[in-house]
């Protein structure tokens, strides 16, 4: 007998010897597999489920949080005597019509706002993050102080309650420093600027080339004929605060810091 032949044998008796009727059935073992494969499968598609629904929630709560951070929080007054505080804990308030913007930057390096309208402001103090209001024609700079701008593409008006105010027009560039109960007047158009102070002004007029002071110290001046003009003027202290009347009309700076210096015997020097 070969070997394959013994083989077959073997496998028959195994067979005759453990066989008994009834005890296997294929089907009902086939139903048997199947049912303890099933939950195998239903714990492999749950977690797979449950995790692209967190995936597609986690990315519209970024998405919200990206598109809320970056927008720019406008103000607009539908009443006068509109009431807000800023971030920052400044107050304004705000005149029917007004408008206010800031955006998510506002108070990590500086506070800077834009505006039309009428709108006064009470800001908070900090000397390391300047408070900056842009109109459509100048720039305000503060760091802590009263004051109400009125402001649309046209004109820019400030008036100083308390504290200092750089009031810097779009053209001519001139910086104005402004204290309290000083105003400014700046048309955009005209280029002229009109600013008056208890006791004096002046009048810079950069369409016509025109200067007018009124009992203006000299000192301020100075300071405009320096950035009218684009030149360095040396002014002696003790020479600072005395005060000049005087109108010019397409005159060179030459002309009018000599006229200046005979008038009132002044040591005015232009450094080029």
């Amino acid at each position: 007998m070969t070997d394959n032949n013994r083989d077959i044998d073997e496998r028959i008796r195994f067979v005759a010897k453990h066989y008994k009727p009834n005890v296997f059935d294929p089907r009902k073992g086939w139903e048997k597999i199947q049912k303890q494969m099933a939950p195998e499968r239903k714990r492999r598609k749950l977690p797979l489920f449950y995790s692209a629904a967190a995936a597609v929630a986690l990315l519209l709560v970024v998405t919200v949080f990206y598109f809320t951070s970056n927008i720019e929080r406008e103000l607009i007054a539908k009443a006068d005597n509109t009431l807000y505080v800023l971030p920052d804990s400044s107050r304004i308030e705000m005149q029917q019509g007004a408008e206010l913007k800031y955006d998510k930057n506002f108070g990590k390096t500086e506070r800077r706002v834009s505006m039309l309208g009428e709108i006064s402001f009470a800001v908070a103090r900090n000397e390391g993050k300047p408070f900056i209001v842009s109109t459509p024609g100048a720039q305000i700079r503060v760091l802590g102080t009263e004051f109400t701008v009125l402001a649309d593409d046209a004109e820019t008006r400030l008036s100083v309650i308390s504290g200092k105010v750089l009031f810097t027009p779009g053209r001519p560039v001139i910086p104005l420093l402004c204290t309290a109960g000083m105003s400014v007047h700046y048309t955009a158009g005209t280029e002229n600027i009109k600013v008056n102070s208890p006791g004096s002004s002046m009048e810079i007029n950069g369409k016509n080339q025109s200067l007018v002071f009124n009992n203006s110290q000299l000192k301020d001046v100075s300071l405009v004929l320096s950035n009218f003009y684009d030149v360095q003027i040396e002014l002696p202290e003790e020479e600072s605060a005395l005060t000049f009347t005087s109108s010019f009309a397409q005159k060179s700076v030459v002309e009018i810091v000599n006229i200046i210096n005979l008038t009132l015997d002044t040591h005015l020097v232009i450094r080029l």
